[in-house]
């Protein structure tokens, strides 16, 4: 028996079980520490009240929920479930465009003027 095994009162399962314990213990703290962040990420938006202002500072990913969710409201109004994403990523870029000349506008009511559309009205 080598030397190394040798210890007296060595138990290698045990060790190894306070090895798992410790590892298991650091990554749920990574976990914990990662949700926290993603929960500090989360937006909350009333479309009713963004503003263009809000929308052009917004990064892209951002950027691109909130158009895609723009898209569905309309489309689901005018019953269409298709979705072209050339004429999609054309119709962003008009409304982004036309909010950056009008910061004060709400996003709906710029994508009404920009687009030619009228959007639904909430109830």
């Amino acid at each position: 028996m080598p030397l190394s095994h040798r210890r007296v009162g060595f138990d290698a399962a045990k060790h190894w079980g306070q090895l798992m314990r410790k590892m298991l213990l650091g990554m749920s703290i990574l976990v914990l520490l990662s949700a926290s962040a993603v929960a500090e990420d989360k937006m909350v938006v009333d479309m009713g009240k963004l503003t263009c202002r809000e929308l052009t500072k917004l990064g892209f990913q951002d950027f691109a929920g909130i158009t895609m969710w723009l898209s569905g409201y309309y489309n689901a109004t005018v019953r269409s479930t298709v979705v072209d994403l050339n004429e999609f990523a054309q119709a962003a870029k008009t409304v982004k465009d036309f909010c950056q000349t009008s910061p004060q506008s709400t996003v709906m009511s710029a994508a009404e003027r920009a687009l030619g559309i009228k959007m639904p009205r909430p109830r």
